[in-house]
């Protein structure tokens, strides 16, 4: 009798394996089954994407994370709308600040410079002594020739000194009016068509390098000197300033011509294929580019004008066209005007 129960109980424990080995068996194959947002399995999907919840396998977010989301294939550019702005061209190029009226100063006969009676910055009137000159040589004895301003002024240069042998045609010293100052300067022969009295300039000096001092033109040289191949310009200031002198060194950026009635680019958005120019353009609905064929006109400090191939308001791309193709969908980050 017990041996009989003993066989009961093994065939009962053998039963329960078998049947906990079947539920997990088809536990597992219905987990396959079902995947991301399939019927069955209580497991997430391990490449599904979805969280399955519960033994539907009810799977959140279609796809899961295996599909890229819409803006992930979006180029960020920035943009800029199409407006009609003026280019500023200008020369860069630097002159001498000298007295509006000054005369260079001959001795009446050749010698040596026995004495000399001004400094530079001396203010003289007319008819002051300047110098004096011996015209003896040796084996003669003449008087000392005298040396006069011919105007009132202040001695603006000195260019002898004592013992300095000269003729008449030596320009002994220069006397100026410093109260009232210019700009001499010379512009490249490449842009003499664009000069005309009356251009504006701003002058910038070594002692004062964070100001700047505006001036005009008001003098035009006739012609081009062969050996520099460029033109003599004369600025005066528009107004007196006592930090300026004569003598100074100036930096001068003349403006000249003004490019008008187009919109302008940066030059670095322009493209170039086969000799053909273009630039990417927003599409009317905003989210997509096209490439437009455009024509180009004057440049200055790295903008160009757009002659062709854009109209007002529409906006062209400034960065991030490298990226692009026809058609390409963008995000704009930034956008200017």
């Amino acid at each position: 009798m017990k041996a009989a129960v003993k066989v009961i109980i093994a065939l009962a424990v053998c039963a329960a394996v078998i049947f906990a080995a079947f539920t997990y068996v088809k536990s597992s194959s219905g987990s396959k089954q079902g995947g991301p947002g399939g019927p069955g399995g209580g497991r997430p999907a391990a490449a599904g994407g979805g969280k399955a919840q519960g033994a539907g396998g009810n799977s959140a977010g279609k796809g899961g994370a295996g599909m890229p989301s819409q803006s992930a294939n979006l180029i960020s550019v920035r943009t800029l709308t199409a407006e009609i702005t003026p280019l500023q061209d200008y020369v860069n190029t630097t002159g001498e600040i000298e007295p509006t009226s000054s005369v260079d100063v001959f001795p009446d006969i050749g010698g040596k410079i026995q004495s000399v009676s001004v400094n530079v910055g001396s203010y003289v009137k007319k008819g002051a002594v300047l110098m004096k000159v011996n015209p003896s040589t040796p084996g003669t004895q003449y008087a000392l020739n005298t040396v006069y301003a011919p105007i009132s002024g202040t001695v603006t240069a000195l260019k002898v000194r004592t013992g300095n042998t000269v003729t008449a045609g030596t320009a002994v010293v220069t006397i100026g009016n410093v109260d009232e100052l210019q700009v001499t300067a010379s512009v490249p022969e490449r842009n003499v068509a664009s000069l005309r009295k009356g251009l504006k300039a701003d002058i910038v000096l070594e002692a004062y390098p964070g100001q700047v001092f505006v001036a005009s033109i008001v003098r035009i040289s006739p012609v081009v000197d062969s050996s520099s191949r460029t033109k003599s310009v004369t600025l005066e200031f528009d107004k007196k300033d006592g930090r300026i002198n004569a003598g100074m060194f100036a930096k001068v950026k003349l403006y000249t011509d003004v490019y008008s009635g187009c919109p302008v680019i940066p030059e670095t958005a322009v493209l170039e294929k086969s000799g053909t120019k273009y630039i990417y353009v927003v599409n009317a609905d905003g989210a997509t580019v096209s490439q437009r064929k455009i024509t180009l006109g004057n440049g200055v400090d790295g903008y160009v004008q757009v002659t062709g191939g854009v109209s007002t308001g529409e906006k062209m791309v400034i960065e991030g066209m490298n990226s692009l193709g026809e058609g390409s969908a963008i995000r704009e980050v930034s956008a200017g005007r």
